[in-house]
């Protein structure tokens, strides 16, 4: 069993986005904080670790993450081939094979360690994950990415929130819907389902039902892709009293003030196309001016999501690579975008989304010891991450002694 207490001193702690203290101390027991502040008294038994100044950030959340959980290759059926599957396959579930909220993330989930490292070396400490297949997804999870522990502590909430989306699975040929408008329908149709079985209405069990209205009460997040997809998304969570957070398409910018009508929370995606090669007078007629225009604009995105008052976490989901993650935000941040608000981002702003600000999110006593060392700001491009600490778990990305 871990027993072990470690100071850390003379430190730069940000606390939080808002809250910052110089040559303060840290003081962690096992996997929690123990201690913040300048005048702590420090344990007899702690490890003392002298940071000469180097910083201390909580470490970053992604809520919106398929970490550990793979997904379906695409079935092989389609709306016209010769054995089009217009009927469901399964037996006492829901009439559409893509409506599928049952799956618990918990039971298709194996911890990626490569994958995990990725994110640590990214300033990552917590995903949120989940199948990404479906319109109705199922549950997702809450997941450390402590690589020296095991499932059993690293799985800090099994049932974290519930997934939609408009883009069919890939677990069946059946055809429909074979439209955007076919999967708006399809999900009206089982937000109206799903009220006239919990009224007890039916004889039938159905087993994606049962698991959706169990599942009502957790945080509901909608992949809608794009600024258009925001809007009919929260028209859908209108129409049945439901408040999504939204996974947006980078757009937003298109539209800020009926997007901020939704009243809704927003996962913001950072993969910003890159420029394109209009070198050849010939190649560069194929490029169109709104094509131009978009990568142009899109980093400016964040900032006038921020400017706007429309509250908003960040995700690497888009990203080719987890790689990409920073310098990407930086190029947000050379758009405007202020360093504070993209903490605020990564830390207590998804932490208050799941329901976990009395965990997650800044560095406060009894909260998990969740955090990175850094020469400095972490979305400077000359700062070194040095060390990424999962559940009080050390894990080296750059050695301090270099």
């Amino acid at each position: 069993v871990k027993n072990s207490t470690t100071a850390f001193i003379n430190a730069t702690l940000v606390i939080s986005p808002a809250k910052v203290l110089n040559d303060a101390v840290l003081v962690i027991h096992n996997d929690k904080i123990e201690s913040v502040g300048k005048n702590v008294k420090i344990p007899a038994e702690a490890q003392v670790i002298d940071l000469n100044g180097k910083s201390i950030y909580p470490s970053f959340i992604d809520l919106y993450s398929g970490f550990g959980i793979a997904t379906p290759k695409r079935h092989g059926g389609n709306r016209f081939s010769s054995g089009a599957q217009y009927v469901a396959s399964r037996s006492g579930y829901y009439w559409n094979d893509h409506v599928r909220p049952e799956p618990d993330a918990v039971t298709k989930f194996k911890f990626d360690a490569k994958k995990a490292n990725e994110l640590l070396k990214a300033g990552f400490g917590v995903v949120n994950t989940h199948y990404q297949d479906g319109i109705v997804r199922g549950n997702g999870m809450l997941v450390s990415l402590d690589t020296k522990g095991t499932d059993a502590s690293r799985i800090l909430e099994p049932r974290s929130a519930q997934y939609l989306s408009f883009s069919k699975g890939f677990q069946s040929s059946q055809v429909y819907p074979t439209s955007l408008m076919g999967s708006i329908a399809l999900i009206r149709q089982f937000y109206m389902d799903a009220a006239w079985y919990a009224q007890g209405n039916v004889e039938k069990r159905d087993l994606s039902i049962e698991a959706f209205n169990a599942n009502r009460n957790l945080v509901q997040i909608i992949d809608a892709g794009k600024k258009l997809n925001n809007l009919r998304a929260d028209k859908i969570g209108d129409e049945f009293g439901v408040q999504y957070v939204i996974l947006g398409g980078g757009d937003e910018y298109e539209d800020l003030e009926n997007i901020k009508k939704t009243n809704a929370t927003y996962i913001i995606p950072i993969n910003f196309r890159a420029a394109y090669d209009v070198s050849d007078p010939l190649m560069a007629d194929y490029v169109s001016l709104s094509d131009m225009r978009k990568w142009n604009q899109e980093p400016s995105n964040l900032k006038r999501l921020k400017d706007s008052e429309i509250e908003f976490t960040l995700t690497t989901h888009g990203l080719k690579s987890v790689n990409e993650f920073h310098k990407q935000l930086q190029r947000a941040i050379a758009f405007g975008f202020n360093p504070d608000d993209a903490l605020a981002a990564l830390t207590t702003i998804p932490a208050r989304i799941l329901g976990k600000s009395n965990e997650l999110g800044t560095l406060e006593a009894g909260k998990k010891a969740n955090f990175i060392i850094t020469s400095g700001n972490p979305f400077e491009a000359k700062t070194v991450i040095y060390e990424n600490w999962t559940l009080g778990t050390k894990h080296e990305i750059n050695a301090m002694d270099k």
